[in-house]
């Protein structure tokens, strides 16, 4: 076993495209597995661990005993995902098993539509203790949204770099409104450089600094009534908790957003805001503008809750 170091996505990226061999066959989907171990492997970013993780619990509910092999910062999070399931980290030795598959593969192997996507909200969990405490220091104060923004270099030419933390200006003005950065790492030079005025909150220098991924995070997430992000892994972890999450796409957005549509089968609770033209990010923020000031007309004060189950008529 390896000596787990700090959590940089750097190191997330060399991970990306190594590749697992086994001795044991795969599992397709139309194998029978009641009664045997299914070995599931995550593969690619975080952001992709925590949407399909969901589908170990279908292999549960097919009678399999399913170990789910994650990245080594994400167990503690991803052990919340429900009972079943045994949780271990890529760098342990996995228990025996019978068959395998990596994960972004069990939607195929579920036979999986736009339709019958399994969107049961929330499927993973905070810890309690955790919530109490960023409860206590984010307090009730104003409507509470919780930012981030693309920070990763590697990014670059991917069409996200366009979004910053400057392009939240307009939202930080909205009277009541407080900003409080999720951002993890890179990117955090940006709130050196915010338009006068402009306030973002930040949560410490200990917020989520351990080598385990998100567990303040998602435990923060609990005190907000809102998450705005771009495509980035605390989108997937703000749908996966059930939270209220607006997400910034680019014109031509990764596949899993499809096209033409403002709400997402894979969250209930996620709303999309798409730019209307190559690279134009500033109609992206304009229309999230707009949106929040009606959104915050119709909260009560001083706070609001907006917690699990499906988005609110009101559209968030």
């Amino acid at each position: 076993m390896t000596k787990a170091g700090p959590f940089t996505r750097a190191s997330q990226a060399r991970r990306y495209c190594e590749a697992r061999t086994y001795d044991k066959p795969l599992w397709s989907g139309q194998e029978e597995i009641a009664g045997n171990a299914l070995l599931v492997c995550s593969e690619q970013g975080f952001g992709d661990t925590i949407q399909f993780c969901r589908f170990a619990g279908l292999a549960v509910a097919k009678g399999a005993r399913v170990v789910l092999s994650v990245h080594d910062a994400l167990v503690p999070l991803i052990s919340s995902l429900g009972s079943g399931i045994a949780i271990v980290g890529e760098s342990a030795t996995p228990p025996p098993f019978d068959r395998h598959i990596p994960l972004l593969s069990m939607p195929l192997a579920f036979g999986t539509t736009a339709q019958n996507i399994p969107a049961q909200i929330p499927y993973l969990a905070p810890d309690p203790v955790r919530v109490e405490r960023w409860k206590a220091q984010i307090g009730s104060a104003g409507f509470k949204i919780g930012v981030a923004w693309p920070g990763w270099k590697s990014w670059e030419g991917c069409g996200r770099e366009g979004i910053s933390a400057r392009r939240l200006a307009g939202l930080a003005a909205i009277p009541g409104v407080r900003l409080i950065s999720l951002q993890q790492k890179d990117g955090l030079d940006q709130l050196e450089d915010l338009p006068p005025q402009m306030a973002v909150e930040t949560l410490g220098e200990d917020f989520d600094a351990g080598v385990h991924a998100f567990l303040d995070t998602a435990a923060a997430m609990e005190s907000l009534d809102l998450v705005i992000t771009s495509d980035t892994a605390i989108a997937h972890l703000a749908g996966a908790l059930g939270r209220p999450v607006w997400v910034g796409l680019q014109f031509v957005p990764d596949w899993r957003w499809q096209l033409d549509r403002s709400d997402s089968p894979w969250y209930p609770t996620m709303r999309l805001f798409r730019q209307r033209a190559r690279g134009n990010w500033q109609s992206v923020f304009a229309t999230m503008e707009e949106a929040l000031r009606a959104l915050t007309k119709l909260a009560p004060s001083p706070s609001v809750s907006l917690q699990g189950g499906p988005a609110p008529s009101r559209d968030l």
